[in-house]
């Protein structure tokens, strides 16, 4: 991301002292007292079967026992302070949904003795680990680095606790737990590195890398760039006469696509967008498709703004103005990392009566949800209204799970009941899609994990032909 993305959350990496939350018996320590305990039947054996030996073998017990309890009394007063061990944590940044990310953990021995610590750490709900607990050895006057991978699995606010570590006594008997450091916290955005990777990239070049093809445009945009020379195949129009004239050679005019218009997503974050295409839910394909799209148009000089209808508690994420410029996907990716899907049925007519007060100005709507065919008189009348004013287009993820469905084989009576009703579904959900393209609305019906690309391709095929 750039420089700016990456100071949308910051986390330094404080180093702070230990606070000793206690100490326990340690294994070790367990098992030696398990053993002296069956030691304790053998001597109750040979007071039964050998009376003679049963005097010698208690009185080796009773040493043991009290070699045991001084060694463990002594060892719990030389070890249940840990003193001078220190610790910070430095986690990404940004973190981004689905994505590994490395985590590294400081820890510092500035006490008189070796230390043997279990270190573990404090992690948010939303975050998964493989790599914890681990060991470490510290001599002292050493510092040791622990990196470790994480993976998040759902966006909003991730809250560290703090660093915790169970130090071993000199022999080992005991444990003392320590915590390091301090709580911080990080956010976990959609998956933004798509953005990342397309910043240093042309809007010809990110079309290519991301898989798509330009189809050869008509005519010529409308919006004055700058002169050039003439150039052979230039028409008669783009020559521009005065300067031509002034600096006594041809002179051609260059245009560009329009800029400066306005493109609103309406995110549906209804009880639908919970369904699952892999790790991630619809509502998180949207989101990371919302926000390719929305880079590509910002790149291009657009404003960008959102409505997101139907979902619990927006009052974050819930409506943002069009933003444009290079802070705009910032502003956008803030705006929507805590945003979650509800589970409300989406109000489609209301959502467009709010979106038509708030843009006044004409606009690409960009309605993003999964339909069904009960949709169909509500979703109608909300385009209907909303195509007065903008221009419409309903982006519909496909749930591949019916596809699938389709392509299993049929051999049984209940296979053959839930293919019948997979296909009388997509029969109905085939038919909406048709009534909306028949009031010349925008379609795209697509698989979550193509969404992206669908999105970026037909708005670049609207802003060839100029019709925004």
């Amino acid at each position: 991301m750039s420089k700016d993305t990456a100071a949308l959350t910051g986390s330094a990496a404080e180093t702070v002292g230990n606070r000793t939350a206690g100490t326990r018996p340690s294994r070790r320590l367990v098992t030696l007292l398990g053993y002296w305990s069956l030691a304790a039947l053998a001597v109750t054996a040979a007071r039964i079967w050998s009376p003679p030996s049963a005097t010698a073998l208690a009185n080796l017990w009773w040493c043991a026992g009290a070699l045991l309890f001084g060694a463990a009394l002594l060892d719990f007063l030389t070890g249940r302070r840990v003193a001078g061990l220190e610790g910070s944590r430095r986690p990404p940044g940004n973190l981004a949904l689905g994505v590994p990310n490395q985590v590294r953990l400081t820890l510092r021995n500035l006490g008189p003795r070796r230390l043997c610590l279990n270190v573990c750490d404090a992690l948010p709900a939303q975050l998964h680990t493989d790599g914890l607990p681990r060991r470490a050895l510290l001599e002292p006057q050493q510092e040791v680095t622990i990196d470790y991978p994480l993976v998040p699995h759902r966006r909003g606010r991730a809250d560290f606790g703090c660093i915790e570590v169970l130090a071993d006594s000199p022999w080992g008997l005991w444990q003392t737990k320590a915590t390091l450091g301090r709580p911080e916290s990080v956010k976990v955005y959609p998956n933004f590195l798509g953005i990342s990777s397309l910043q240093a990239l042309s809007t010809e070049q990110s079309l290519r890398f991301l898989g798509l093809h330009q189809r050869q445009r008509r005519g010529e945009g409308m919006d004055f760039r700058q002169l050039r020379e003439y150039r052979e195949g230039d028409s008669q129009r783009q020559v521009d006469w005065r300067a031509s004239a002034r600096l006594r050679k041809l002179v051609s005019r260059e245009y560009q696509d329009e800029r400066d218009q306005e493109i609103v997503y309406m995110l549906d974050c209804g009880r639908r967008m919970h369904a699952k295409d892999g790790e991630l839910s619809h509502f998180d394909h949207a989101l990371n498709a919302l926000l390719l799209s929305a880079y590509v148009a910002i790149k291009q000089g657009d404003a960008v703004g959102l409505e997101a209808f139907a979902a619990d508690n927006t009052s974050t994420g819930g409506r943002l103005p069009p933003v444009k410029g290079e802070g705009g996907i910032n502003l956008l990716l803030n705006h929507v990392y805590d945003l979650h899907s509800g589970t409300a049925n989406p109000d489609y007519i209301s959502s467009a009566e709010q979106l038509l007060a708030a843009h006044p100005r004409r606009a690409l709507v960009i309605l993003i949800t999964n339909l069904r065919d009960e949709d169909s008189d509500e979703l109608l009348a909300a385009v209907r209204l909303l195509s007065r004013r903008h221009l419409v287009m309903v982006a519909s993820l496909r749930e591949t799970a019916v596809d699938e469905l389709l392509r299993r084989p049929v051999r049984t009576f209940g296979e053959a009941v839930n293919t019948a009703a997979a296909r009388d579904f997509l029969q109905r959900r085939v038919q909406l899609l048709q009534q909306l393209r028949a009031r010349n609305v925008l379609v795209v019906d697509s698989e979550p994990r193509h969404l992206h690309m669908a999105l970026v391709q037909t708005y670049w095929e609207l802003k060839r032909c100029g019709r925004i």
